[in-house]
């Protein structure tokens, strides 16, 4: 067992026979509701016309919404973008009016106005974005929103890492809040030298960042005393590992400006862009092949295949006539702390099969210069997203267990599993889709089967990896299971059936029992959602038990089938936790306590305020669980 999980691998697991459906996109644009300098249609126009399918219109701090007229300056080149779009668009599409002295106004159109004159389903489509933009004594600060919901105000911090932190974090609110997908990504982060691969190391839901970027003052290939983006992002993942975390994926963008005059210090459309790997073009499905790894970077180079397995990087080129590529598997070697080229092939095809290596990403260069390149001399180049062995982090020493703790959605955490158990955390939730045999964690149907979320993956290989390090629980000197329950959405017995098959090579770590007599493990697992009972009634031996409902209370279900009892908060209470709690709501609070401990079970209640006031009164009253997903204002709750 330990030999496998030691060679588990943690990045990439798309099938070797999976098609492969390519998308072009650009996640960094500016037009003139910010600092661009041209009309959002004229833009939307020349990426469509130029073979994309997907672009992140992306304006400083704003969202293309409201009424908004520019003045159009009298320099001869802005009449002559404007009377362009005039004789693209025409008269009964572009509102403009003229004044004395040759004065000129132009209303911008909304998004909302002009999408769906481009948006064409499966072959080009808009992601609502924005660049929020602000700064940490003079550095420049930006980070792109993408497909997100509602605009974003730019918030402080007391350093560079705390300012980016607090409005990422603002970003995962809207996300669980919206239950829409999107994401943040941290955009050039050389621009006048602002943010190090120390900044990014300290970030917590932050997935991506631009490894290129076509603005000409964004310095990619950093100076002879400060490094370079693709240096910073094999440093910042070496990182990453040795704490257990997704890594850190790099973008290519064109961060286009200028659409009008060409040339080196210009920011142009076509610098840069990324190809992802997708079912469809939909929003939540780029998302999600972005967040899966399942794009590559580029200023040219196509491939027309890229595998990225758990163990093998693959990949075959689309190559130009008299055009020469080169191929450099780039990576760290085990116990070494350095990237370097770990082999070069010349040709259009090449395969690296991990053996020790700790990291590696592929990095495509070809010998054909690029169109007005980001700097003189560069060559069209794509780079790969990295793979990588799994490092399962060493216990926190100073972690004391939570009893109470339980961590919802936890999978939703920057580090999945390992968040909640560096809080302490003693209940674990991760919700899971069926899918041939296998268990897929996520709380909404995938777009696609990624089997790096497997629940196997996730969560049982890595508990049984911490329970080894500890010499056979957890938490070192806590004898009590530790709990994970899962929350069934598909069909009860047939989603039981893939849990029951995937337990049994788990059976060491898990508490086990047959009938009403249970040998105790590390780990007790429970089922919520749809809930296999008659299955689990009839069954002569047990992996797994049931999440109860208080209609379940006094219908003679032993402790050992059903260990926790749960409900909805709203169900149960109004409460929110302004003023004092009305009394009848208490003890109708603690009557259901009352009830549930009489049977020999905990009581849990979901989706309650995640508020310190509200879990005070949820304590008093005897519930043994608080479900939360701001694990560290939970812990200090309950800590002190």
């Amino acid at each position: 067992m330990r030999s496998r999980l030691l060679s588990f691998l943690f990045l990439f697991t798309i099938s070797l026979a999976q098609a492969q459906n390519w998308y072009k996109g650009n996640l960094h644009t500016h037009s003139l509701w910010s600092d661009g300098d041209d009309y959002p249609e004229m833009i939307m126009d020349w990426y469509k016309a130029n073979g994309y399918n997907f672009v992140g219109l992306s304006d400083h701090n704003t969202f293309q919404e409201g009424e908004k007229w520019i003045k159009v300056p009298r320099a001869p080149e802005r009449r002559r973008t404007f009377e362009r779009y005039l004789r693209t668009f025409g008269p009964d599409w572009v509102k403009y009016e003229t004044g004395p002295n040759d004065s000129l106004k132009v209303r911008l159109k909304n998004l909302s106005e002009y999408r769906s004159y481009f948006e064409d389903p499966g072959k080009f489509m808009i992601l609502k974005s924005e660049e929020v933009s602000t700064g940490y004594q003079g550095k420049p600060i930006h980070i792109n929103m993408t497909n997100i919901q509602h605009l974003l105000r730019p918030l402080p911090g007391n350093s560079v890492a705390e300012v980016m932190q607090n409005n990422i974090d603002a970003l995962v609110a809207q996300r669980r809040q919206t239950n829409q997908p999107m994401f943040p990504h941290i955009n050039h982060p050389n621009f006048y030298y602002a943010i190090t691969a120390n900044d990014l190391m300290q970030l917590r839901h932050e997935r991506f960042f631009e490894v290129f970027n076509g603005h000409p003052l964004v310095h990619n290939y950093g100076d002879s005393t400060r490094e370079g983006t693709e240096a910073m992002w094999d440093k910042i993942n070496l990182h990453f590992l040795k704490q257990g975390r997704p890594l850190m994926l790099g973008l290519a963008t064109d961060d286009s400006h200028h659409y009008y005059f060409f040339g080196p210090t210009f920011s142009n459309s076509g610098r840069a862009w990324v190809m992802v790997n997708a079912p469809e073009l939909k929003p939540n499905t780029i998302v999600e092949a972005l967040e899966a790894g399942r794009f590559y970077a580029t200023t040219g180079v196509t491939l027309e295949t890229l595998t990225q397995t758990a163990s093998t990087l693959a990949l075959k080129i689309k190559a130009e006539p008299n055009v020469s590529y080169r191929i450099q598997f780039i990576g760290i070697r085990n116990g070494q702390e350095k990237a370097e080229v770990l082999r070069e092939v010349t040709g259009t095809e090449a395969r690296y099969d991990v053996t020790d290596e700790r990291l590696v990403r592929a990095k495509i260069i070809s010998s054909k210069p690029k169109y007005n390149p980001f700097e003189a001399g560069d060559v069209e180049t794509a780079w790969t997203q990295p793979i990588a062995r799994l490092q399962t982090p060493q216990p926190l020493a100073t972690v004391k267990p939570l009893p109470s703790g339980h961590a919802h959605n936890d999978y939703e955490q920057s580090r999945p599993l390992w968040d909640a158990l560096d809080h302490g955390f003693t209940s674990i939730e991760a919700d899971v889709y069926a899918f041939r045999d296998t268990l897929y964690v996520s709380h909404n149907r995938p777009a696609f089967w990624n089997t790096d979320k497997s629940l196997e993956n996730l969560y049982l290989r890595p508990l049984t990896e911490r329970i080894r390090q500890n010499g056979g629980t957890v938490y070192p000197n806590y004898k009590d299971p530790v709990y994970l329950m899962i929350d069934f959405k598909t069909a009860a017995d047939s989603t039981y059936k893939a849990l029951e098959k995937v337990l049994q090579h788990y059976r060491s770590i898990l508490t086990t029992c047959r009938g009403n007599r249970c040998q105790p493990g590390a780990v007790t697992v429970f089922i919520s959602g749809n809930r296999p009972t008659e299955t689990l009634k009839k069954a002569k031996e047990r992996l797994a038990g049931l999440d109860g409902r208080p209609a379940d209370l006094g219908k003679g279900f032993s402790p050992s089938l059903m260990p926790v009892v749960s409900d909805s908060y709203a169900n149960q209470l109004s409460w929110r936790g302004q003023g004092p709690m009305p009394d009848e709501q208490f003890q109708k609070l603690k009557q259901l306590v009352q009830r549930v401990h009489a049977e020999g079970k905990k009581l849990r209640l979901w989706a309650c305020p995640e508020d310190p006031v509200v879990w005070a009164k949820l304590r008093e009253a005897g519930a043994d669980f608080l479900s939360t997903d701001q694990l560290e204002l939970a812990r200090d709750f309950l800590l002190n």
